[in-house]
C-alpha cells in the first residue's frame, strides 16, 4: 500500500471498517428502526414479567449500602450496579394532619435481561423488592440504550458512533476525489443537512 496514494488506503480502510462493524451497523439500525415504529408495527417493547415481594430481613442493614450488598448477592446482581437513593425523613400532610415521614432507602438495578427496584424503611423487619423481567423485544431495547449494560458493551457502541463518523466523512471525501467538483459536493451535504434541520424543525 503506497504512502503516497491517500485515496487507495482510504477507500481500502474505509471498506474493511464497513465489513467489519456491519453486524452492529445492522443491530443498531434495527432496533432503532424498531422503536421509532413501534406503534405502527404493533411491537410489544415494553411488555415485562413483574413480580413483586416482601423479603423479610432477619438482621435489619445498618446503611443503605449493607442492604445493597445484601440485595445483589441474593438477586444476582454486581455490586457496581446498585443504584442508592436515600430520601430524608419530612413532614407530610395526611388527612387533615401533620406527620413525620421516616427515612426511605430506595435502591435499583439493571441488567439488560432483569431489573431490581427496593423500597425499606429503617427498622422495619422486611423490604418490598419488584423483580422485572423484559420480553426479547425490550430486552433488544434495553441493549440498544446501554440500559445495565458493562463498559464493554458501551465501548462496543461508541466504537459504532466513532466507525459511522470516519465512514460518513472519508465517503464525503472520496466522493469529493471521484466526482471532482466540490460545488456539487457541499450542495449535496449541505442540501441533506439543511433538510434534516427543517424537518427536526417542525416536528419538535
Amino acid at each position: 500500500m503506497s504512502a503516497h496514494n491517500p485515496r487507495k488506503w482510504l477507500r481500502r480502510l474505509h471498506a474493511w471498517l464497513g465489513a467489519a462493524l456491519i453486524g452492529l451497523f445492522l443491530f443498531f439500525a434495527t432496533t432503532g428502526f424498531a422503536l421509532n415504529h413501534r406503534a405502527i408495527l404493533k411491537i410489544p417493547f415494553f411488555d415485562k414479567h413483574e413480580v413483586t415481594i416482601m423479603l423479610p430481613l432477619v438482621n435489619p442493614p445498618s446503611d443503605p449500602q449493607a442492604l445493597a450488598t445484601q440485595l445483589a448477592s441474593r438477586f444476582d446482581f454486581s455490586p457496581e450496579q446498585m443504584q442508592i437513593k436515600r430520601e430524608a425523613s419530612r413532614k407530610i400532610e395526611w388527612a387533615g394532619q401533620v406527620l413525620t415521614q421516616p427515612e426511605q432507602w430506595i435502591i435499583s438495578a439493571n441488567q439488560p435481561a432483569k431489573a431490581l427496584h427496593a423500597e425499606y424503611w429503617p427498622g422495619n423487619a422486611q423490604a418490598e423488592i419488584r423483580l422485572s423481567q423484559p420480553n426479547l423485544w425490550l430486552h433488544l431495547a434495553r441493549l440498544h440504550m446501554a440500559i445495565g449494560t458493562g463498559p464493554l458493551w458501551v465501548i462496543l457502541a461508541d466504537t459504532v458512533v466513532i466507525g459511522l463518523l470516519f465512514l460518513a466523512l472519508s465517503g464525503l471525501w472520496l466522493w469529493g476525489r471521484l466526482h471532482g467538483s466540490s460545488h456539487r459536493l457541499i450542495g449535496l451535504s449541505g442540501g441533506g443537512l439543511l433538510l434534516a434541520l427543517v424537518i427536526g424543525g417542525i416536528v419538535s
